[in-house]
């Protein structure tokens, strides 16, 4: 018998490319399947551009992808990253890639947190990225933030939905722009 307090989530062996021949083969094919990942970094270290060619990669298996951005329109991630030679656009418009911003400070935690539910019972993907899960902190610093993320990051385990996050820290790095 289980109780609330147990963990049980699939344990996948499978690889799912990360857009990245390179980081593929550093990672022995790929991050697991039904994972969750964390990029961190201060602004202008690739964090979006990394999220991205995971979701290009992910589309054109087939396989549907929510992109969940803060502060940041659909329309202007397909067009920077278009710049780097990830092609969003023809994903979004096949239907395997969803993209959905969300303003960070127009909402408490909780309710990002249902409106990710919502997107993610709508969608029904097998990945998500959120770009950036930090921006849950912005607008309530206390545990209900921090809450907010565990929330989004065990429902999705519990799907098996693979987790591709991102965490802005520091200061940004001087002489690298921001997309």
């Amino acid at each position: 018998s289980t109780t609330g307090l147990d963990l049980a989530y699939p344990a996948f062996t499978e690889r799912v490319s990360t857009g990245i021949e390179r980081l593929d083969a550093m990672l022995c094919g790929g991050y697991h399947r039904g994972s969750s990942v964390l990029i961190t970094g201060a602004p202008g270290t690739a964090k979006t551009s990394l999220s991205s060619a995971f979701a290009e990669a992910a589309a054109r298996r087939g396989e549907r992808t929510l992109y969940v951005s803060f502060d940041e329109a659909p329309d202007q991630i397909v067009r920077n990253v278009a710049s780097i030679g990830v092609e969003l656009a023809p994903q979004v418009a096949g239907g395997a890639l969803v993209l959905r911003s969300l303003r960070a400070r127009a909402a408490s935690p909780e309710a990002h947190v249902a409106r990710i539910r919502a997107l993610i019972r709508e969608v029904q993907p097998q990945h998500l990225i959120i770009d950036p899960l930090s921006a849950l902190n912005q607008h309530d610093t206390g545990p209900d933030a921090e809450g907010a993320a565990l929330q989004i990051l065990e429902l999705a385990k519990s799907a098996g939905i693979t987790v591709l996050s991102t965490s802005l820290l520091g200061k940004p790095v001087v002489g690298v722009g921001r997309f």
